[in-house]
């Protein structure tokens, strides 16, 4: 192994699915134009060229196969634990890189979050993310998007944003040593409102296709 590669950041994008879901049944394997959502996320990871190692965790054999068999993939079993309705995604988090760090024997740097319910999000979106990350350094760099009801004035309206979930990226440090979901270093990356949909609601699946019909994107 070079020196090269031995110092090497490593950069770990996560797909975090469990099988449950509150408001949409079965929301991880809903399909947008014939595609699950998960897989939209897992294919966008692993193409991306910046991301060295892609994980999906998950408690659900169904979302494993998806993908079947991929040189950059690491499929980990959630525990039932893991996996409830109200499991914080701290811990998700956490294991994903041990799991990682044991298998792998390598450490890494940073953890760049695919949230499958964001299916319109871009590469371009995940790789200035991630070149912002690098540059700026935060424990957190997290997508927001212009908030589309603004609570002030038309006078005197302030800049208001709503985060979304397109893309997050960790610190390994602030994920193990802060111990909490939003540190205190954290910045922003702004996304235009068009593929910033977070599906939550049935609702939110129309706008998807409203968005889509417009763009014939996927």
């Amino acid at each position: 192994m070079t020196q090269t590669m031995k110092n090497k950041e490593i950069t770990l994008g996560l797909i975090a699915a469990r099988k449950g879901s509150v408001s949409v049944k079965k929301k991880n394997l809903l399909k947008i134009k014939n595609q699950e959502i998960t897989k939209i996320a897992l294919k966008l990871a692993i193409k991306c060229p910046i991301i060295d190692s892609v994980i999906l965790s998950t408690d659900s054999n169904k979302i494993l196969n998806l993908i079947k068999k991929n040189k950059k993939l690491i499929k980990l079993k959630r525990n039932k634990s893991l996996a409830k309705n109200n499991t914080p995604m701290l811990p998700v988090m956490k294991n994903a890189i041990t799991f990682f760090e044991k298998i792998k024997k390598k450490k890494i740097s940073k953890l760049v979050i695919f949230d499958p319910t964001s299916p319109l999000r871009s590469m371009e979106d995940i790789q200035n993310a991630i070149k912002n990350f690098n540059k700026e350094k935060p424990d957190l760099l997290l997508s927001v998007h212009k908030a589309q009801h603004n609570p002030g004035t038309r006078q005197l309206v302030p800049l208001v944003y709503e985060i979304n979930t397109i893309v997050w990226i960790y610190s390994r440090k602030a994920i193990f040593l802060e111990n909490r979901r939003i540190p205190k270093k954290t910045l922003i990356f702004k996304t235009p409102i068009k593929r910033s949909i977070d599906i939550d609601t049935n609702d939110d699946i129309d706008r998807i296709y409203y968005y889509l019909n417009k763009s014939n994107k996927i």
